[in-house]
């Protein structure tokens, strides 16, 4: 045997390579299949219970992108999401947003085909592409806008879905099933936060601005999108990619020569600048402590419970609010990274202006980072092609005649947080897996052969046995 691999050992590597493959694939696929199996168990149990009718989730309404993540979306919610939402018992809408190709239809398809008034919750399957689609006809609507939102990470992009999510290893959540399963029945255990969006708009641009939660301009952009197209070399991609673009690519800045500065404000965590009405709101709470003595009485002989109201503070007036700065830089600035973070009054802005060419970790980069409220700025308008990702996505826009007879204007960008904001499903922090030790066990309580009926099969052995049969 030993001398049969040694005088074919390629083959016999290759067989050694493709086993230890097939071994660790198989390896993951069972433990995600236990994953599953798992949290099956959960929602049985949970479906089985009994709520009160108030606060039951009782219908929801899936938008599902079935092009995210190179078209792998709608299996993975086929597999992972859609056996949990069957045996908790929820009655299930599925949409499917890629069969829409126009804004009119997913107007119609938002407005009246899901029948808002009759939802408890709203689950978004996709990445942050498939967010900032629906975003704007959302914040247009009441009734969306106070939806909770629950977000299936799907997308092949999901910066925004991390911030509500436990920290994770996975580069990829959708790789991720106990957080997957997670997502799911945080419709029942999970905290709803409001949070906002990036806000961009142009002056150029008369139609809707753009709602995101990132947005990259610059050299280092560039430079990571070209090192995604050379995957195929490996480790020898990052090298490859500095000097194709240092030959190629002349290191241009990424404001317009004309214009070359940018401007921000300082964050405000509101005052009677940015906050008018807060002034009104701070009166009606002082003028509801103030009451008769006549009604005092009265009020002492009844025995309903008020709520708890919390008191607001006096609103002052900040003197930095709204003031417009501009950043000293010692060089043109060469790159700009924009995204959100965990406080609704500013975002964080990162800016370089030094290159090095052969460091490849992100976090490491040269910059400059700060919180603020807004940011403006005129970029250079041939950066615009290649250097520029909204939501990692090239921004790609249909241009008219008259749009390219001012393609050599100056173009202002000013980006912001949306006024308005959007209630989401926070997961919790303490995830049923690893909980699973103290757990009751679950086998004795499910009611197997009244899912069997159902043809709802927990476990393997069980269909086979009726398969026998």
């Amino acid at each position: 045997m030993f001398r049969t691999l040694r005088n074919h050992w390629k083959k016999s590597l290759f067989a050694f390579c493709a086993l230890s493959y097939g071994t660790k694939w198989s390896y993951d696929r069972y433990q995600a299949n236990q994953i599953r199996q798992f949290y099956c168990q959960q929602a049985s149990l949970l479906g089985s219970q009994t709520f009160p009718s108030m606060t039951r989730v009782t219908r929801i309404a899936v938008l599902l992108n079935a092009k995210a993540n190179n078209g792998k979306a709608k299996s993975i919610y086929d597999k992972t999401i859609f056996p949990l939402l069957h045996l908790i018992g929820l009655d299930v809408r599925v949409y499917r947003l890629d069969t829409i190709t126009d804004s009119d239809g997913l107007k119609e398809l938002l407005t009246n085909k899901i029948e808002p008034n009759e939802l408890s919750a709203l689950m978004i399957v996709g990445g942050d592409g498939t967010l900032s689609e629906l975003t704007p006809y959302f914040l247009q609507s009441n009734i969306l806008q106070n939806l909770p939102i629950c977000l299936i990470p799907i997308g092949e992009y999901v910066s925004f879905a991390r911030s509500l999510f436990p920290i994770t290893d996975k580069k990829k959540l959708h790789d991720d099933i106990a957080l997957l399963c997670e997502s799911v029945f945080a419709l029942f255990n999970g905290k709803i936060v409001r949070k906002p969006l990036l806000k961009i708009t142009m002056s150029n641009n008369n139609e809707k601005p753009i709602y995101a939660s990132t947005f990259d301009l610059g050299h280092y952009t560039r430079l990571e999108q070209l090192q995604k197209r050379l995957w195929y070399f490996s480790y020898l991609k990052y090298p490859i990619s500095s000097i194709y673009l240092s030959i190629r690519d002349s290191l241009n800045s990424i404001l317009s020569s004309e214009q070359s500065s940018i401007i921000y404000s300082n964050p405000c965590s509101g005052c009677l600048r940015c906050q008018p009405l807060l002034l009104d709101q701070y009166r009606l709470s002082q003028q509801e402590k103030k009451s008769s003595y006549f009604s005092r009485i009265y009020q002492s002989n009844r025995t309903n419970i008020k709520p708890v109201i919390p008191q607001l503070k006096e609103p002052i007036e900040n003197s930095n609010c709204g003031i417009e700065y501009c950043m000293n830089l010692d060089k043109q600035p060469i790159q700009l990274w924009t995204k959100l973070i965990n406080d609704e009054h500013s975002f964080q802005i990162d800016i370089s202006d030094k290159l090095e060419r052969f460091n490849y970790d992100k976090e490491k980069y040269p910059k400059q980072s700060m919180n603020v409220q807004h940011v403006r700025f005129y970029p250079n308008i041939k950066l615009f092609n290649r250097h520029m990702l909204i939501n990692h996505e090239k921004f790609d826009k249909k241009k008219d005649k008259e749009e390219e007879e001012e393609e050599n204007q100056l173009i202002e960008y000013r980006i912001e947080l949306s006024e308005k904001t959007l209630k989401f499903i926070e997961i919790n922090q303490d995830l049923l897996l690893t909980k699973q030790l103290t757990l009751k066990p679950t086998f004795n309580k499910l009611e197997e052969d009244a899912l069997e009926k159902k043809d709802i099969f927990l476990f393997s052995r069980r269909h086979q046995q009726k398969q026998s049969s």
